[in-house]
């Protein structure tokens, strides 16, 4: 699921182990770590209709990553690099919202906000890609 979705800080910037961490906006690490709080358990993915119907389904864990990465001001990806790896069915569009992964999880993750955050914004950039086209 990780190298699927890509679930790290994608950035030009060479890692310098010797120099200090780029300050963030304590606001801004707050909710990062909201999202990071999760332990990857799998309850969400195994409660999900859609996961449970189609084994292609990255799952709530996996689009809960996605969103923790877009919210991180380190990782330089945009919306439509995003767009390519969860904007089909596989991904988040394929998300019934039944709701069952923010029931059982064990962290109470704010999972369907999270997944309505992605879909708005995955739908804003294919309806930008199609105007671009057209």
């Amino acid at each position: 699921m990780n190298e699927k979705v890509g679930s790290w800080i994608h950035t030009d910037k060479t890692f310098d182990a010797t120099a200090l961490e780029e300050r963030m906006d304590n606001d801004k690490a707050e909710e990062i770590y909201e999202l990071e709080r999760c332990v990857e358990c799998g309850c969400c993915v195994a409660s999900c209709g859609t996961a449970n119907m189609r084994e292609d389904f990255v799952g709530a864990v996996a689009l809960n990553r996605i969103a923790r990465f877009m919210l991180d001001p380190r990782d330089n990806r945009k919306n439509k690099e995003y767009f390519e790896v969860i904007g089909t069915d596989e991904g988040i569009f394929g998300c019934m919202g039944l709701l069952a992964c923010e029931d059982v999880c064990p962290k109470e993750l704010p999972l369907q906000d999270q997944l309505g955050i992605l879909r708005r914004k995955m739908g804003w950039t294919a309806v930008k890609n199609i105007f671009r086209r057209g």
